[in-house]
């Protein structure tokens, strides 16, 4: 696997709080790799959050002290897109909340640095709030919007229109950190974590503008809370892996999406089941789905799942147990998410002897124009399959597994290409 080289150095003796965004695990686990530097660099760490991606954090870190974040007032009902237009009001007082927090948290603490991912409102105000070095962590400078994800030069030229909306959130931050590569030939997400003015250079700007307008933008490449890891691990313990052919089904997201394709899943997983017993002819049934529910609790448990034969379910594995998973899956199935897509990308690159070859399929929540964007994206460059939720089969795209093939991988470190260590 590829050693990622980073100075530590520069993040000497200081007092940092890392705050995701509870919007899915993904805000949590790709903050893993920042927060793994700055303790070995010897600095005062803080993790803080709020819902799954909080308690995963506190799962994962059970050494660190953790700040309970406020929740967001703004309820997902089905629709992310719409539910950001119709109660813009309950957003504009998650922000407020969140500066609130951050003020008197940054005091309480004595904060140097506050790391937020994606929560734009998480920014300290008063006097003390000038000596805390604010970062956001954020993969999309222009948004994904619903319907034009297919067209994403059209969908990219239209964002730009709302630029005057986002920036005095992203001017209130001194960098912002975007995990990708900068390079539009390599770029996991161009059209979303490029702008069009920036032709295949490492950042756009080096440093922040004097009169304070806008950020220091910085590429830092593909982070994933794998790194550093062998995926060759014979730590588990748990019952016998199968030598069969297995789904693996991650499931990720705000509610209610997540239970709602738990739900489709599991119950098509059944039906398919019964079908084979029915009629021989259909055949080609994996022997088990393995069902990744993100919700961050004990490392295995079957509690409340139905006893369907083939079918075993984690809540929340471990690093380790999570990488056996992806290594002995035939299938993975997955929302488009950028951290997952991040993660597998990881994995690629540093496993290229991997047994099988890699096959994923990505599935589209309805509103997440963002995960539209990346799964189309993905499926017209043959890299992965990608279906919508409300026409998901699992048997038929099962079967049609063998069309995509997932290669996406860097040829060298990002951090190579960088200046200097991206802490600052």
């Amino acid at each position: 696997m590829e050693k990622r080289v980073v100075d530590t150095a520069v993040f000497a003796k200081r007092r940092i709080l890392f705050v995701p965004l509870d919007w899915g695990l993904g805000h949590a686990t790709r903050l893993v790799p920042w927060i793994e530097e700055a303790v070995r660099g010897g600095d005062e760490v803080w993790i803080g959050g709020n819902g799954r991606s909080g308690a995963w954090l506190k799962e994962r870190f059970p050494n660190l002290p953790f700040e309970e974040a406020p929740a967001w007032a703004l309820r997902h009902t089905g629709n992310l897109a719409w539910d950001l237009i119709k109660d813009s009001r309950a957003y504009r007082r998650s922000l407020r909340a969140d500066r609130l927090w951050a003020t008197e948290i940054v005091n309480r603490l004595q904060l140097t640095h506050l790391v937020s991912d994606h929560r734009l409102g998480l920014r300290a105000q008063g006097a003390k709030a000038t000596t805390v070095h604010h970062v956001l962590v954020i993969h999309q400078l222009t948004l994904a919007l619903p319907f034009l994800w297919r067209w994403p030069v059209l969908m990219q030229g239209v964002s730009l229109t709302l630029w005057a909306l986002l920036r005095p959130y992203w001017s209130s931050f001194q960098e912002l950190w975007i995990p990708d590569t900068g390079q539009a030939g390599t770029a996991l997400a161009p059209h979303l974590s490029m702008l069009p003015w920036v032709k295949d250079g490492p950042r756009w700007s080096t440093a922040r503008d004097q009169r304070g307008r806008w950020p220091r933008f910085r590429y830092l490449g593909w982070r994933s809370r794998f790194e550093g890891m062998s995926p060759k691990i014979t730590e588990y313990t748990g019952d016998a892996w199968p030598e069969e052919s297995a789904i693996l089904v991650v499931l990720s997201g705000p509610e209610p999406a997540r239970s709602r394709f738990e739900a489709l899943v599991i119950a098509q997983w059944e039906s398919w089941g019964k079908a084979q017993g029915d009629q021989a002819s259909l055949g080609d049934r994996p022997s088990v789905l393995w069902l990744v529910r993100g919700l961050p609790g004990s490392s295995m448990n079957t509690d409340g799942m139905p006893p369907i034969k083939g079918l075993m379910a984690w809540e929340s594995p471990d690093d380790h147990t999570m990488i056996m998973l992806l290594s002995k899956a035939e299938w993975i199935v997955s929302r488009a998410g950028y951290s997952s897509c991040m993660d597998y990308a990881c994995l690629r690159s540093w496993w290229p002897d991997r047994t099988r070859p890699w096959r994923i399929c990505t599935v589209y929540a309805r509103g997440h124009s963002e995960q539209a964007y990346l799964g189309h994206r993905l499926k017209r460059m043959g890299q992965a399959d990608f279906r919508r939720e409300s026409t998901f089969d699992l048997r038929e795209a099962w079967l049609n597994r063998g069309k995509f093939t997932f290669t996406y991988a860097f040829t060298s470190s990002p951090l190579e290409s960088n200046e200097s260590s991206h802490f600052v």
